[in-house]
């Protein structure tokens, strides 16, 4: 166990990226895939500057289905023969097979803040971002165990939250915790704002991973702010695990906070006008002052969780 080796890969696409990474094992997998160009323009180079082949991967293992996690599934998959065995969360692999309903999902989140013409622009981007349909091989759920040959096997923890499918693969024996975008700390690099579709789910994972999985290392999928706005590395380790999931409760509480007192009848939350819509009071309270017109669109995505969450409509 001690020899498994973890190569991080950074997946750029506009003025974002996202983190895949590489686990080389007897039967090398890959955790998330970036997006359709992923595979040829990061992954696939990246490897060869390491002395691996992309079609040496036999298991891709998807964290939840977020375009910038899975839209380059499809891609990764053809360059490995097809022999690769595609695993995603069970509650997400919808998302897998069908690239349409992603348009679904969005236009029930953020897209219903957003004028029809950024609406039509998101969508052209998210199709184009996603490399086809795929069928999964493996749709998994909590505490199944996926073995990568030899002694090397990784545990699957359900870390809903981020979106409602997510999971933490988590490598046995070593304790090494790949969550992706399930801990949000203080939000994204770029949005400013964590992306957290439903807030008790995602306080119920954050305190599961924390009080009861105990990651020695944890591995996420973003670059992301703690609670001065520092960026931070995507990879903690030690006491730095403990305190990056001590602050993402703490940004939750502050977010749980404000949207509890504006939407409890102190501001007005009912009209769209504006950038920040019916949640521009909020976003003053928060001192947030990034444009929720870009995707990832975190700011209507999370405010709206947390307003649903708070007035009881949340499905969960």
């Amino acid at each position: 166990m001690d020899s498994v080796r973890i190569i991080p890969i950074e997946c750029k696409f506009g003025p974002t990226s996202a983190y895949v990474y590489f686990l080389d094992a007897p039967e090398p997998a890959l955790i998330d895939t970036g997006i359709a160009s992923s595979a040829s323009c990061e992954i696939e180079t990246v490897l060869a500057e390491h002395g691996f082949r992309i079609d040496d991967i036999r298991w891709i293992l998807l964290t939840h289905g977020h375009v910038d996690h899975l839209g380059g599934a499809s891609k990764v998959w053809e360059k490995t023969g097809g022999r690769a065995k595609v695993v995603i969360p069970k509650k997400e692999a919808y998302l897998l097979r069908d690239r349409t309903k992603h348009i679904t999902d969005y236009n029930r989140l953020q897209g219903k803040y957003l004028d029809p013409e950024i609406q039509e622009k998101h969508a052209a981007i998210l199709m184009n971002d996603i490399g086809g349909n795929l069928e999964p091989t493996v749709e998994v759920v909590d505490a199944d165990m996926i073995s990568l040959g030899g002694d090397v096997s990784i545990t699957v923890v359900e870390t809903p939250g981020h979106s409602i499918g997510s999971v933490t693969y988590v490598l046995d024996g070593l304790g090494w915790a790949f969550a992706a975008d399930a801990v949000q700390i203080y939000g994204g690099a770029q949005s400013g704002i964590p992306t957290i579709e439903h807030p008790a789910l995602y306080r119920q994972s954050i305190r599961h991973l924390l009080e009861e999985v105990r990651p020695k290392r944890l591995y996420l999928g973003h670059h992301f702010l703690d609670g001065k706005g520092k960026v931070l590395s995507q990879q903690f380790v030690g006491d730095e695990v403990t305190a990056v999931l001590k602050e993402s409760l703490e940004m939750d509480a502050k977010l749980a906070h404000a949207v509890r007192r504006h939407v409890n009848g102190n501001a007005p939350t009912n009209d769209n006008i504006g950038m920040y819509g019916p949640f521009r009071s909020i976003a003053a309270e928060l001192n947030y002052t990034g444009n929720p017109s870009h995707l990832p669109c975190a700011f209507f995505v999370t405010l709206n969780g947390y307003e649903e969450e708070l007035i009881g409509t949340h499905n969960t």
